[in-house]
């Protein structure tokens, strides 16, 4: 699974959330600012540990096994054996049979 935007979204929402809440508060200039610096930050931490812990745990649960062993599980490969060939009509028989019939 792709977790690298999850930080990023999680600290735009934030700030989001912030600017409507410093605009509604009608705080100055500074405050506004400061306010959106620290809430960027923390958030962007927040969303760097979730997404290491998504990580880890995606990691964990995806198998193991390589692409060629599930290859090999789905279709044996049996070298000893070939594969009978299908008796295949030419386009000259096919035209020949379907004139006389």
């Amino acid at each position: 699974m792709n977790t690298k935007p999850i930080p990023v979204i999680i600290a735009l929402a934030a700030a989001l959330l912030s600017c409507v809440i410093s605009i509604v508060q009608h705080v100055e200039f500074s405050v506004f600012v400061s306010r959106l610096l620290v809430v960027v930050l923390i958030f962007l931490v927040m969303g760097t540990i979730i997404k290491m812990i998504l990580d880890y745990s995606f990691r964990t649960l995806e198998p193991t096994v390589s692409i060629d062993e599930q290859m090999d599980a789905i279709m044996p490969n049996e070298s000893g054996e070939e594969m009978p060939e299908e008796d295949v009509a030419t386009e000259e028989e096919n035209s020949s049979e379907s004139e006389e019939g």
